[in-house]
């Protein structure tokens, strides 16, 4: 098994070299230590890790959200901070996993492998849910322009379909695209 590449994100830079240096010592890469106050400076689009393990005292979720944003990867979160409205935040935020618990490296790679998966398993859900909501905007948006040819050209619902997707192979667009530009068309000349 390949091993975890680690961006370490820390609040205090004393604290992070002792944890960087502990999870080298326990075969973790670690690709990047970072410290929260220099987190502007970084080009965090050439990270590349596996998991991003924020270890900070007082979780602020704006600096979460921002980590959780730039990064686009399962985020650990090691905390002291028991704090029920705290724990809420930061995985409203996008915490992966919030851990109240000083870093045990032996436990670590478990830790991360399930935050990997239900990284992964978040991201199949939101992926689906945006693809089932493009697929019902496209029906709503055929439907609306088959209805204008209906009523433009006095013609079927079969016919009105069938020249949208004529339209539409012709253009090598989707249905629901051709239907789109259709629908902006009559605004444009109705004055709307």
């Amino acid at each position: 098994m390949p091993k975890l590449k680690i961006a370490l994100i820390d609040d205090n830079a004393e604290r992070a070299e002792f944890i960087q240096d502990s999870l080298t010592a326990h075969d973790f890469i670690v690709v990047a230590c970072l410290i929260i106050h220099d987190l502007s400076m970084t080009h965090v689009k050439n990270l590349q890790a596996d998991v991003i393990l924020l270890n900070m005292d007082h979780p602020h979720r704006d600096i979460i959200e921002s980590c959780v944003s730039q990064y686009e990867l399962p985020t650990v979160l090691f905390t002291q901070n028991s704090n029920k409205d705290t724990i809420k935040s930061a995985i409203d935020a996008g915490v992966t996993a919030y851990i109240v618990d000083g870093i045990d490296p032996s436990k670590l790679n478990s830790i991360m492998e399930i935050s990997i998966e239900q990284f992964r398993k978040h991201k199949k859900l939101l992926n689906d849910l945006k693809e089932t909501q493009d697929k019902l905007a496209d029906r709503r948006d055929i439907d609306k322009a088959k209805s204008l040819l209906i009523q433009l050209h006095s013609m079927s619902e079969e016919q009105a379909f069938a020249l949208l997707r004529k339209n539409a192979m012709s253009h090598r667009i989707t249905l629901g695209e051709m239907a789109r530009r259709l629908l902006d068309a009559q605004k444009l000349l109705s004055g709307e």
